[in-house]
């Protein structure tokens, strides 16, 4: 394979894990008044990730 053919298909390949990864925060995350609470167990954002199974699916995909 030609290193530009290469260079390519790796772009494609970083352009759909950040569209998956911008995909899996829609599924999660949900913006309220008071700033984003998880869709799943509807905790706020930064103290939800030790009792929520969405948190490491959210883990799993970055």
């Amino acid at each position: 394979m030609p290193p530009s053919d290469l260079e390519s298909k790796l772009r494609q390949l970083e352009e759909r894990v950040t569209k998956l990864q911008r995909a899996v925060y829609y599924l999660v995350w949900r913006s309220g008044g008071f700033g984003d609470h998880c869709i799943h167990c509807g905790g706020a954002y930064p103290k939800h990730e030790p009792k929520c199974k969405a948190a490491e699916i959210e883990a799993l995909v970055r």
